[in-house]
């Protein structure tokens, strides 16, 4: 049953963009990539802390809530952790951040609490990003005080609907109720979160969409859109390392019948199984093949053909748009590419091969701009575009913030909280 909690706390609780320290990292998948180049495809976006409620349920125990210091009992009930920005933090929300940390620290960077017990300033860096996560979910309503924006009747109604369809999931309320204090939440503090989630949503739609205070306007994009210098659309054809690798018979076994995301997962397993001499050899044979789907393109073969026929990028498999790369944002594209790209004329192909050592080699083709595809894709083509302005707007909030800690910080150890 937890995981139904969490679902809502990652979709409409935790919808901070995630810069630093509460940021889940996902690199893209060297067999695919995105239209809209501009964003990065880390999770910066609006995903952040699912933290300790991703648990299974059989898994999760109930800790009883508490804080010692030096071997004393602290009577938590309102207790101030620090204050960020003029915001009391109590223990029940700084219990949750730091459990959520935990999970962070052991999922992602395979680092215990014990481990950091070990380092002299391990637990001050993890304490130091319990602060940080916090700050970034300040960060929205921050902007909202600025800019006199209030949750008015219909977003009431929202965090309403939201809390009542997450309690409707449980049979009864001693069920529901376990299940928050196994996410390391209480009611209030659930409640909070979804205010501040709707918040979130708010600031964003009025102050980064829609001609808002921070976004690009729509007439400036067109513009921006159709300058060479700034914007470019491209296809093309990715031949990867691992593409030519032979499979053995198990891992052959229904591979014609795979995506093509699939097939790029097994190929990848096999490459990385591969001794040195193995891998250079599957780089000579990707190489190889390039070579032959470039001199194919020079000589006039459809190239969209060559992507349906040889390509690796999943992003691709429908070519007809291809992706617009917009010069100062590498969105998570290699650089190799970018340049390539950039250095074409419309309706031109690479003279030689682009290799990159992650992605492998490509041959690109640069593409007049579609405006018509513009049109229909330009509101999530400029909050993609607008994404690294945004980051930058979030980051400048979290640094003007000041912190104010309680008389036992400096006492907290790694056994103080529960």
């Amino acid at each position: 049953m937890i995981k139904k909690i969490s679902a809502v706390i990652l979709s409409l609780t935790l919808a901070i963009v995630s810069l630093s320290g509460c940021a889940n990292s996902d690199k893209k998948n060297s067999g695919s990539s995105k239209k809209d180049s501009s964003v990065s495809s880390s999770d910066e976006s609006s995903g952040g802390a699912a933290g300790p409620s991703q648990q299974d349920t059989q898994e999760a125990q109930i800790i009883e809530p508490s804080l010692t210091i030096d071997g004393n009992k602290i009577d938590t009930t309102d207790y101030i952790m620090c204050t960020i920005d003029g915001v009391d933090i109590t223990f029940d929300e700084f219990r949750f951040y730091y459990y959520y940390n935990m999970d962070k620290y052991a999922s992602n960077y395979g680092i215990t609490m014990d481990a950091l017990s070990e380092t002299e300033d391990g637990f001050k860096t993890f304490m130091d990003d319990v602060v940080l996560c916090i700050k970034q979910e300040l960060v929205a309503p921050k902007l909202a005080e600025e800019n006199d924006l209030k949750l008015d009747e219909e977003d009431q109604k929202a965090i309403d609907n939201n809390y009542e369809k997450a309690k409707s999931n449980y049979e009864n309320e001693e069920a529901y109720l376990t299940d928050l204090k196994k996410a390391y939440l209480t009611e209030d503090l659930y409640r909070t979160m979804l205010e501040r989630a709707q918040i979130y949503q708010k600031v964003m739609t009025t102050l980064f969409a829609n001609d808002g205070k921070y976004a690009t306007k729509h007439d400036d994009f067109r513009k921006l859109v159709q300058d060479p210098e700034e914007y470019c659309r491209e296809i093309h054809v990715m031949i990867p390392y691992y593409s030519q690798v032979e499979l053995d018979d198990s891992s052959a076994e229904g591979y014609d019948d795979m995506s093509l995301s699939q097939k790029a997962g097994i190929k990848q397993n096999a490459y990385a199984a591969l001794d040195e001499d193995g891998q250079k050899k599957a780089k000579e044979d990707a190489k190889a093949v390039a070579e032959e789907v470039l001199k194919k393109a020079k000589d006039g073969e459809d190239f969209e053909s060559l992507i349906e026929q040889y390509g690796w990028d999943t992003g691709l498999e429908d070519p007809t748009s291809g992706y617009y790369i917009n010069k100062g944002n590498t969105g998570g594209y290699p650089q190799e590419l970018m340049d390539g790209a950039f250095a074409l004329k419309e309706n031109e192909i690479t003279s030689e091969l682009v290799e990159n050592t992650t992605y492998g080699y490509f041959i690109i083709k640069r593409l007049k701009v579609d405006m018509d595809y513009v049109e229909k894709n330009i509101d999530s083509m400029i909050s993609n575009y607008d994404q690294p302005a945004m980051e930058d707007v979030f980051s400048k909030k979290i640094e003007e913030m000041s912190v104010t800690y309680c008389d036992n910080w400096d006492k907290i150890t790694i056994d103080s909280i529960t």
